[in-house]
């Protein structure tokens, strides 16, 4: 069976957004990020006491929302008219309006949890939920239309990843409910709470990470493309198993056996594209590895860690908190951050070349516009502070706040190294004085 992808296909740039559209996003999230860590050096150990914990749920959607989509939604705003040629209706309002919605009921919704004031719920509620409809519904209205031809791969994974941002807000929604009033409800809370955290993870995220990784991990770290039992029906599988995981959740005795079938082929189909993408980027053409080949590495890896903590038999109080860590900050995270290293400096190059008033004006190439050096230390310092994370969940009280600190400084200068990129727009942009002239891409 052929690929649904067209290994490396070609981007179409015809309805390409304007570059301010994916950059509010791509420069809000590593800020809410290091707000996150911040808050966690501040709190301290009592922040990984549980994952119950109302501050520990509260770092928990900075991070998840306030980062990872904030970063997918901006990504999402780029991809489709770019890669499938689908045209998201006013985008530019639509991005506007969601992102301030998104910015304002992140905090809304983390001050909810660290205050656990029933007021802010309610906000944050209806800010969130009108926020995302309006995203989603955008979206939709967009791939009504046919894609572009090529596109089968990434477009079945996005429609599928959308699907469980829908199923991840519903389930999100009916707790913060709960929450906003309480004793109104008697829905079972911590069920709610592991659908909601797995729709949103392996749904949401999940799905939209390997969609995304179909087109741009051959495009843009020069690998062999994925190989046809991942782009033929992978992901309409794995949501599938998803469904089924989630409906049989609550059965009980015998019946317990196909949940857990579901659960274990469910992580098999995650290990399987870990690995697989470890051993495309091992045969990469270039022998030097950049700072999105690093973070890529780091995010499998730490998926196949965290299959392997899942797996493990024992039961402890840092269980969960570990898988949360691997999870968030060792496989979203990284995989965001790497992409933000090549998505960002190309549409920087893209724009400037775009807008040159001729051809006689020089720019940097794409390598120049974020230094690779640089890059690369900042890689180093998330490395290290991922590594501290991970043992703080068993040594919270003395490596949490050096974790957070760390984690806190590599959030920071992932923001002025993007800053950086965007600067140079704004100063190289035509009608800024500039005389600098185009250069191709390296």
């Amino acid at each position: 069976m052929k690929p649904l992808d067209a290994p490396r296909r070609a981007l179409s740039f015809d309805d390409n957004p304007p570059l301010s559209l994916p950059l509010r996003f791509f420069l809000s999230a590593p800020l809410f990020a290091a707000l996150a860590a911040a808050l966690l050096a501040w709190q301290g150990p009592d922040a990984l006491i549980s994952r119950w914990s109302p501050h520990t749920l509260a770092l928990t959607h900075l991070m998840v929302l306030g980062c990872l989509s904030m970063t997918m939604i901006g990504a999402l705003m780029q991809i489709l008219p770019v890669v499938a040629g689908i045209t998201v209706p006013r985008a530019g309002a639509v991005g506007a309006t969601v992102h301030a919605g998104l910015c304002a009921g992140t905090l809304l919704l983390a001050s909810a949890f660290w205050l656990e004031q029933t007021w802010l719920f309610r906000g944050a509620m209806a800010l969130l939920l009108a926020t995302l409809l309006l995203f989603l519904g955008a979206c939709t209205v967009g791939m009504w239309r046919q894609h572009a031809p090529g596109a089968g791969a990434v477009m079945a994974g996005i429609r599928l990843a959308l699907a469980a941002l829908a199923v991840t807000m519903v389930l999100g929604g009916l707790l913060a409910g709960a929450f906003a009033w309480p004793g109104a409800t008697g829905w079972p809370l911590a069920r709610l709470t592991d659908l909601h955290a797995m729709w949103g993870l392996q749904g949401w995220v999940g799905l939209l990470v390997i969609a995304i990784a179909f087109q741009v991990v051959p495009m843009f770290m020069v690998t062999p493309p994925y190989p046809a039992l991942l782009t033929g029906g992978y992901t309409t599988a794995m949501f599938l198993l998803l469904t089924a995981a989630s409906l049989s959740s609550g059965l009980q005795g015998p019946a317990r056996l196909f949940h857990d079938a579901c659960t274990l082929l469910l992580g098999a189909g995650y290990g399987v594209f870990g690995a697989c993408t470890l051993y495309l980027l091992a045969r990469r053409t270039r022998p030097t590895a950049d700072p999105t080949t690093l973070y890529w590495r780091t995010a499998m890896a730490s998926l196949l860690a965290a299959l392997v903590v899942w797996l493990w038999p024992a039961e402890s109080n840092a269980r969960p908190l570990l898988l949360g860590v691997l999870l968030v900050a060792g496989v979203a995270q990284s995989a965001i951050h790497g992409m933000l290293y090549k998505i960002v400096p190309f549409l920087t190059w893209y724009h400037l070349r775009e807008e040159a008033p001729s051809p006689g004006h020089k720019l940097p190439g794409i390598n120049k516009i974020i230094p690779e050096s640089r890059a690369k230390w900042q890689f180093r310092v998330h490395a290290a502070a991922l590594l501290l994370l991970v043992a703080a969940c068993f040594r919270a009280d003395a490596l949490a706040r050096p974790a957070a600190a760390l984690m806190c400084v590599a959030c920071l200068w992932l923001w002025y190294n993007l800053a950086t990129a965007a600067r140079l727009y704004w100063r190289l942009r035509p009608g800024s004085g500039s005389t600098l002239s185009v250069t191709a891409p390296t």
